[in-house]
């Protein structure tokens, strides 16, 4: 990803260079004479040319040449012969003239003639090598303009830098890591210059179709550069922005500026540090605890500026504050943050904010998504009565079996297990609960969703569903409860809650003659069961039999005699099977009397409790 660096553009009094040049003894054109020195005031003697530590001041080395041209524009060779203090000379021979005569330095870089139109042609080298505080050796194009004093005494002349200078630091951070650096501007700035001496400053102008890039490389004898100052040489040209461009722990960096700046010769113009401004890595891990979900942790690494104190701030995508991390190097945030513990799944923006080591603050911005899935599951719970008849889901209470509503589910409710409650009631987040049972708005304490008993009107199993929507993910259980119908009273029964026909439906008793009626339960499986009974049976003048039978067993028979009556009263132990799930109670034979009762069975009560 490309970075921006916004540089502070410094200028920096030029680097002119003063020197004294010796005049040639008198003599005629068409002669050679010895220019016997130029005088350089220095403050060093034992550096190349180069920058002192004050990045400002240009010296000597003993090595330098210089190219002199004579009045036929021939280039002459001058090498320094003596640096002692603050001065150096140079020897040579040029052919001399009583008219001026042209110095550059260095010599390499220089046409071997001048032009027609009072220029010198100089090539500076789009390929430069490096030099630790100061700019590569020969790179610093200067131009003197001289002329012979008739005295005889010494011509004073002025060096003149033509090019600019643009510096820049390796921090510390980056030492050798960086093999190979290319500056590229909007502009040419190396190749081919025209340097203009028809004034007393010389003047260059970089040709239209010269490099706009220029490739600085360490200094000779190391592979990459060190921390500390660097230059590169331009051609004197107003730059509207720049990228610089390199490669450091195989990962490739473009900073840049747009500013405007340059367009001086013998300036100094900072380019800043160069800072390798990565782009963070941010991991995003569900965190769990014997199974149960306690939010995500957050880890930020890849830090912006190695080991610099940074902070970074996580925003959802409806840019509300999700996360806030600083410190050094990698950025943990745990799954105990207050507000939001869980990241949900989407797209979130990472806000980092760094110093660089220009100390200038700066703030980025970066986009990234949490994909993991939480894993959870749901639970769903009711009760009836012959749950703790079974013990199905409570603990086995036969007490309470037959203390419960016999068409009645208590207590429903759907469980969220394996997310914390810290997340369960915490409202930035959002569970969507359905079911497919009765039931009013249902009452929410740490993921468990209750909802009010209902009752239904079927003795018959029930299936109930409850499904959970949670960041993406669905979950669903199911619950079989079962209506049996039990525990069941009747006193006594009636016509709408039992089968078959009868010869009167009282108030407070059933009459049968030859009749049977029968109460139909649910059971899915054979229940162990007491059923209870008032009934009685009268002869008149033919008799009959009355039994209370159940799942096809006799519990219990009434015979009677002539003109007399049989009570019963009493509870039996039983078993209600699942292939025949009735109570039946029968009278074999039975006649109306309109003046005294004829033969007949009453049922008053009829019960059915578990045991």
């Amino acid at each position: 990803m490309k970075q921006h660096i916004l540089y502070h553009i410094s200028l920096v009094l030029g680097v002119a260079l003063c020197l004294f040049a010796c005049n040639e003894e008198d003599f005629v054109d068409n002669t050679t004479q010895e220019l016997s020195s130029l005088e350089l005031y220095t403050s060093s003697t034992n550096t190349r040319t180069s920058l002192l530590d004050d990045g400002t001041t240009v010296v000597w080395n003993a090595e330098d040449e210089l190219a002199v041209y004579d009045y036929e524009a021939a280039k002459h060779r001058f090498i320094a012969d003596n640096i002692s203090g603050s001065s150096a000379r140079f020897i040579g021979k040029i052919t001399a003239k009583k008219d001026y005569f042209l110095a550059l330095y260095p010599y390499e870089l220089g046409a071997e003639a001048l032009s027609a139109n009072n220029e010198i042609v100089v090539t500076l080298p789009q390929a430069q090598t490096a030099a630790e505080s100061t700019f590569a050796p020969n790179l610093n194009v200067s131009v003197a303009k001289g002329a012979r004093n008739v005295d005889g005494s010494p011509s004073n002349i002025t060096f003149y830098n033509v090019c600019q200078l643009l510096k820049f630091t390796v921090p510390a951070y980056a030492a050798g890591k960086i093999k190979q650096i290319e500056f590229v501007a909007n502009t040419p700035i190396a190749g081919e210059m025209h340097v203009d001496y028809s004034t007393d400053v010389p003047k260059a102008v970089i040709a239209a179709d010269a490099a706009k890039s220029v490739t600085i490389v360490p200094p000779a004898g190391t592979t990459a550069f060190n921390a500390g100052t660097y230059y590169i040489v331009s051609a004197p040209v107003e730059l509207n922005g720049f990228t610089m461009s390199f490669t450091c722990d195989e990962t490739s960096y473009s900073l840049g500026s747009h500013s405007t700046f340059g367009g001086v010769a013998g300036k100094v113009y900072s380019l800043g540090n160069i800072d390798l401004v990565n782009t963070p890595r941010v991991s995003a891990v569900h965190q769990y605890a014997n199974g149960t979900l306690q939010g995500t942790k957050l880890t930020i690494s890849n830090a912006p500026m190695g080991e610099s104190a940074w902070s970074a701030v996580i925003k959802n995508a409806s840019n509300t504050v999700v996360r806030t991390l600083q410190g050094t190097g990698t950025l943990e945030s745990s799954e105990q943050d207050v507000n939001w513990p869980y990241l949900p799944k989407g797209n979130y923006t990472i806000e980092y904010t760094f110093t660089t080591s220009n100390d200038k603050v700066v703030t980025k911005t970066n986009a990234f998504s949490v994909v993991e899935s939480p894993t959870f599951s749901v639970g769903v719970t009711a009760y009836t009565s012959y749950s703790y008849y079974k013990g199905d889901g409570v603990e086995k209470n036969i007490v309470t079996a037959n203390s419960l509503n016999n068409v009645t589910i208590y207590e429903p409710k759907i469980s969220i297990n394996g997310i914390a409650s810290h997340i369960l009631n915490n409202a930035n987040y959002s569970f969507n609960v359905t079911n497919n049972f009765g039931g009013s708005q249902p009452s929410v304490n740490s993921g468990v969703y209750s909802y009010k008993d209902y009752t239904v009107s079927n003795y018959t199993s029930y299936t109930l569903t409850g499904n959970v929507a949670f960041d993406g993910v669905t979950r669903s259980a199911n619950k079989t409860v079962y209506i049996t119908g039990i525990p069941y009273t009747a006193q006594p029964p009636t016509q709408a809650d039992w089968s078959g026909s009868a010869e009167q439906w009282k108030a407070d008793y059933v009459r049968l003659h030859k009749h049977t009626i029968t109460k139909t339960f649910y059971c899915p499986e054979n229940i162990n069961v007491k059923v209870g009974q008032i009934a009685s049976a009268r002869q008149h003048t033919s008799g009959t039999t009355y039994k209370l039978i159940c799942s096809g067993v006799t519990l219990k028979t009434l015979n009677t005699s002539w003109m007399s009556t049989v009570e019963d009263n009493a509870t039996y132990d039983s078993e209600l099977k699942s292939s025949d799930a009735t109570i039946k109670c029968q009278s074999s034979y039975g006649s109306p009397d309109a003046i005294i009762e004829g033969t007949h069975a009453k049922v008053r009560s009829i019960s059915v409790r578990y045991r």
